[in-house]
């Protein structure tokens, strides 16, 4: 069965996952349509899924001036707190289906918790993925390998840089995975499926790391928390934020990753950029532009 036809499928089967994806979040709030969107990366395809959105305080959080903070925010007519969107990225190679990073997870807040409710709109069983890639072992890239202590992706490996393996809040969503004989740790200069290669990004935490999705002559970049408020930190990207392990590390990962980016014109897929974080980026004076991606409805099939 090919996507266009599972994903007929699951609006006509899974009309009650749908449903949930775009039900109200409490009395006064709307929701929206499911969020996915795919577009193809040479031959496969990737589909962001949105897990929710989230506030961030950026005018506490980054360690910038206040002001400066609130002045670069204007510029895009936001404020702080800032609404950001949560995202993973499903990478369908024709063979395999590998996630990368899987949200906050169900049952933390109304906005968030709906990644999975997007796949399966999306066309999609959460028993269809092959292969999780985690960046960093944060709640909100992590939290949605498990619900009520249980395997979320029955099928699946987790893959993890060995740095952020023993991370202690992590281990309650590692171990049922663990318990599987389906977790496994890499280390830098390992890529253990083709056309995934795994770029180390140690600063935001030891083992944050950044895949390159590769196929047909193009690239995606999926770089988990390399950036946090793209207000600020496209066009400041020295900027750094509390929740850094070492800032220092982490800005100057920041620095190399857009400048190599924006030289080799690769796509970006971004964790905490507005929904569905795909673009491109431009050198513009001492920081960068984010070109997001033009809206396409022409996905061929993977090959």
């Amino acid at each position: 069965m090919n996507v266009t036809q599972k994903s007929l499928l699951a609006v006509l089967t899974a009309t009650g996952i749908v449903a949930s994806a775009s039900a109200v979040a409490d009395d006064h709030q709307l929701g929206q349509a499911p969020g996915y969107y795919r577009m193809n990366v040479g031959d496969f395809v990737v589909t962001a899924l949105n897990d929710g959105t989230s506030d961030m305080a950026a005018h506490k959080l980054l360690h910038w001036d206040e002001d400066k903070i609130r002045a670069a925010l204007a510029e895009h007519f936001m404020e702080s707190p800032v609404e950001g969107s949560i995202n993973g990225f499903l990478v369908d190679t024709g063979k395999q289906q590998i996630l990368i990073d899987t949200g906050m997870g169900k049952g933390v807040r109304p906005s968030l918790g709906k990644l999975t409710d997007h796949l399966a709109a999306a066309g999609y069983s959460v028993a269809d993925v092959d292969a999780v890639y985690i960046t960093h072992f944060h709640g909100d890239h992590v939290s949605g390998l498990v619900n009520d202590g249980e395997r979320v992706f029955p099928n699946a490996k987790v893959y993890v840089h060995e740095r952020d393996a023993d991370a202690e809040s992590a281990q309650a969503k590692y171990a049922p995975y663990k318990a599987a004989n389906a977790f496994v740790t890499f280390a830098d200069g390992e890529s253990p499926h083709d056309g995934i290669t795994i770029n180390p990004t140690p600063g935001h935490t030891p083992g944050h790391s950044v895949y390159h999705v590769e196929s047909g002559g193009q690239t995606m970049v999926v770089w988990g928390d390399t950036l946090h408020v793209a207000g600020v930190q496209f066009a400041h990207p020295e900027v750094t934020i509390q929740y850094d392990s070492v800032p220092e590390q982490a800005r100057a990962q920041r620095l190399k990753l857009f400048k190599m980016i924006a030289d080799n014109e690769y796509w970006v897929a971004g964790a905490h950029i507005a929904f569905p974080g795909i673009g491109r980026l431009k050198k513009e004076n001492d920081g960068y532009r984010w070109v997001p991606a033009n809206y396409t409805t022409r996905i061929e099939q993977p090959k």
